[in-house]
């Protein structure tokens, strides 16, 4: 996102800015800065309506939220570049490669010129004087010598720009409160969440709900481990898909999945997870080895809203223990805890 605003402009955005920090316990820290004068300019209509809505579910807006709406809204641009980076690598090989065309192209002409002066020298007949022959010869290999300079030179800039573009990249991949399969939140993050959930006040409204793939072990086997690979990365974007900001998608562990829903009661987190399932259960795969098509992929999931007296651990038990009802009771079905 740029930022074009006269001086003037800017100071005032500040001082809008600054109080509603002050008044919402924001951390005052670059970031949130950025975040806060986006809001109070209003260039960012679904960052505003993201942030009021964290704003009522919790009376602040807690760090990782804050962090989210950033990546969403303030740095989406960046982030996409890192899609990117591949298209730039592939550019810089190709202008090697043309590079290497012209020094190879040089030297092929150099060897032309080199072959044509020892006939000229050993031509006792030549019309060519030796001082012209030496003077031709000294020409070109100045000329190969200068081609080859810069050949060299293009490499080592295409290899310390991509060594920086490795290192960018890795940057961006190594949050350790993400999943690098999945780009979820994992369960650190579930836990600190839940915790920081459960210390809201009484009449914060919020659901959770921890799911499971049914027999995924059987499925790897009929399907092979790549489509198995293909099905997490599934269920991972359509949670990602689900959970907007202010609620989160998470990977729990494995092939269990969990989304925290902000400002959800149970009655719409029982229709979340029951749309989520139906989305499942259509999917239709074509087993190894074999031409049937079968629809044998199905999910479980356990449902419980915020109670008063929960803590972190006992909401997430309510939705295990309910998880798990789901599991025993012939799975496919969503049970409530």
């Amino acid at each position: 996102m740029k930022f074009a605003e006269k001086p003037t402009q800017s100071a005032e955005y500040l001082r809008q800015a600054i109080p509603l920090m002050v008044k919402y316990k924001i951390p005052p820290n670059p970031l949130n800065y950025a975040l806060w004068y986006t809001y109070v300019s209003k260039r960012a209509p679904e960052l505003n309506i993201q942030l009021e809505k964290a704003l009522d579910t919790y009376g602040t807006c807690p760090t990782l939220i804050c962090e989210q709406m950033f990546r969403e809204h303030m740095i989406k641009d960046e982030i996409n570049s890192a899609d990117g980076f591949q298209t730039k690598v592939v550019g810089l090989v190709n202008e090697l490669h043309n590079k290497a065309g012209i020094a190879s192209q040089c030297a092929s002409e150099f060897q032309e010129v080199l072959k044509h002066s020892l006939m000229e020298l050993r031509n006792e007949k030549s019309k060519i004087s030796k001082e012209k022959i030496i003077e031709s010869l000294s020409a070109n290999t100045n000329s190969i010598s200068q081609s080859n300079l810069a050949f060299q030179a293009q490499i080592s800039a295409a290899q310390a720009e991509i060594e920086q573009l490795k290192k960018e990249l890795t940057s961006t991949s190594n949050d350790p409160r993400v999943d690098p399969a999945t780009k979820l939140f994992n369960r650190q993050v579930f836990e600190s969440e839940i915790e920081q959930l459960a210390q809201l006040p009484d009449e914060t409204i919020a659901s959770i709900c921890i799911f499971e793939l049914d027999n995924f072990q059987d499925f790897n086997e009929n399907y092979g481990q790549k489509m198995g690979d293909k099905i997490i990365l599934f269920i991972a974007n359509l949670l990602n898909n689900q959970c907007k900001t202010p609620s989160m998608a998470i990977r729990y562990s494995g092939t269990r999945f969990a989304m925290i829903l902000l400002g959800t009661d149970i009655i719409q987190a029982t229709e979340i997870a029951e749309s989520m399932r139906k989305k499942v259960e259509s999917i239709r795969l074509r087993q190894k080895n074999a031409n049937a098509i079968n629809n044998t992929l199905t999910v479980s999931f356990g449902v419980c809203q915020k109670r008063e007296e929960d803590t972190g651990d006992t909401l997430t038990a309510r939705s295990l223990k309910a998880l798990r009802r789901a599991k025993d009771s012939g799975q496919n079905r969503v049970v409530l805890g």
